[in-house]
Formats: structure tokens, C-alpha cells, sequence
């Protein structure tokens, strides 16, 4: 069964996590990505037999292909408010950078043609960030959805909220610490320091990819 994986590095749990978002609760850890990818196999096996068992309704796979409808960030970020409400602009600099992340990852494909730059606070699109510069907290009304998604980005965005939704900015900053793509862009910047070099396509597709 193909169903898309997400993961994460934890400092609570010391591990990696992997979230498989079409099933509600399939998670796994590992002390690698790779281990975690593979234990979220076997999860995968196991919430499917669970549910047959149950008589409950298996979701359908995830594709192999996602129908671009080329939003902006903006774009992006309202979806990301209609459903989660008021968020800090760190959390949201850092859904809209997974749904470019994993897109990538997944699909080899931009899901917008925007870069995000090695911000000392993480992964910021710079477009976005003019929007909310100076602010802590933006809600739905700021950013009103005018764009008409295909099923399929509404599909992935909604992974990532399912995946990350939960946290809060500071976390979601950690997670993009802990991450090749952040880490690599920066290079040898101390804590605090920005040159605001855009992170490299490339980059995103190798470390997200499973």
C-alpha cells in the first residue's frame, strides 16, 4: 500500500518519528530516518490489518503525482489559517515551508515557485514575510483564500497540517534546526547570523525523500 511518510527528529523522544497522515494514529519511531521509515512499514501492515478486522473503512492510497494549480505562499498560507485558525508566524514560515519540503520530497515537484532563505529562526519565504513582518500572531482573516486548489494539494496540505498542526512555532523552528536542508544552507553561520541564501531545491528532495 502506498501511503506518503513524514518524519521528523524528536529531542523528547530521542528519535525519529514518522507520521503516515492518511491513517489517523500510524506512527512509528527509530533511531535513524531509515529505521523509522521501515518501522512505519510495518505499521502501516498493522493499522490496515487492525481495521480490517473492525470492519472499518481503509483509506484510499496516496498518489504517486499531485495536480499543481501553481499557488503563491500566500496562497499557501491562507488554506494553512481557514484550517488551524490563529497561529504564530513562526508556525506558519514553517507549515508552508513542509508543504514545499515534502512536495518535493514526495513528488520531485515544486508545490510553489518561490524559494524559502537559511533565516537564523529556520526556513522563511521572504514573500510571506513581508506580509507579517513585525507581528507574533496572524489569524484567517489576514490572509482570505482566493485561490481554487486541486483535491490532490488540498490532500498533501492537509498531510502536513495532520503531521506538524499540533506543535507550536518554536518546536516546528527546532525540527527545521535539526534538518540537512537548514543546516547545510547555513554552513559554518553562528547562532543569530544570516547571509539569507535560498535553500536549494536539491537539497530538500535528497533529505526528504522516502
Amino acid at each position: 500500500m502506498a501511503y506518503n511518510k513524514m518524519f521528523y527528529w524528536s529531542d523528547d523522544d530521542a528519535a525519529y518519528i514518522t507520521n503516515v497522515p492518511a491513517l489517523p494514529g500510524c506512527m512509528a519511531d527509530g533511531d535513524t530516518i531509515e529505521e523509522s521509515l521501515a518501522n512505519a512499514d510495518i505499521m502501516i501492515g498493522e493499522w490496515i490489518r487492525f481495521a480490517e478486522e473492525l470492519g472499518r473503512e481503509i483509506p484510499e492510497e496516496d498518489s504517486d503525482t499531485i495536480e499543481s494549480t501553481n499557488p503563491t505562499s500566500l496562497d499557501v498560507a491562507a488554506y494553512i489559517l481557514g484550517r488551524m485558525g490563529a497561529i504564530d508566524t513562526w508556525m506558519l514560515q514553517k507549515l508552508v515551508y513542509y508543504c514545499q519540503a515534502w512536495c518535493l520530497g514526495i513528488y520531485k515537484t515544486e508545490f510553489i515557485d518561490d524559494t524559502f532563505k537559511d533565516y537564523a529562526n529556520g526556513p522563511v519565504n521572504k514573500r510571506l514575510f513581508d506580509t507579517h513582518r513585525g507581528r507574533r500572531i496572524v489569524r484567517r482573516e489576514d490572509y482570505q483564500l482566493a485561490h481554487s486548489f486541486s483535491e490532490s494539494e488540498k490532500r498533501h496540505m492537509d498531510h502536513v497540517i495532520e503531521t506538524y498542526g499540533n506543535e507550536d512555532g518554536d518546536t516546528l523552528r527546532q525540527y527545521t534546526h535539526a534538518e540537512r536542508p537548514w543546516k547545510e544552507t547555513r554552513g559554518a553561520l553562528n547562532e543569530g547570523e544570516s547571509d539569507n541564501r535560498d535553500i536549494a531545491n536539491a537539497l530538500m528532495i535528497e533529505y526528504y525523500h522516502n
